[in-house]
């Protein structure tokens, strides 16, 4: 049986999930039911895909939703940047721990 914490996307996205929770529960209240909702959600479904392509034998498929959901967030986190519910250098900082996850995405597509 494999130990999560032997995957560095999976350690990596322990520590950026609560990074961005901890953003979005200060979005008001307006924004609270859709965008920082939509964004939390996709967090977690990363999160849930990441385990998943842990224990499949066929993680090609899992790892590419990964990086489309990966897509999907960085749209999103844009979204709030735009509307100025993120600071310059937290949409800095969450733009390359999003690039770098997507990186060990594409390591770990390269060797599955």
């Amino acid at each position: 049986m494999n130990s999560r914490n032997n995957y560095p996307l999976y350690v990596k996205w322990m520590d950026t999930v609560p990074w961005i929770m901890a953003r979005t529960e200060r979005f008001p209240k307006n924004l609270r039911y859709s965008l920082a909702q939509k964004i939390d959600n996709t967090c977690l479904e990363i999160l849930e895909l990441i385990v998943q392509a842990i224990y499949s034998q066929a993680k090609r498929d899992i790892l590419q939703r990964i990086n489309l959901k990966l897509d999907v967030l960085r749209a999103l986190l844009q979204m709030a940047f735009k509307l100025q519910r993120l600071s310059e250098s937290q949409y800095e900082y969450i733009s390359r721990e999003l690039l770098e996850s997507g990186k060990m995405v594409g390591g770990w597509l390269k060797s599955a």
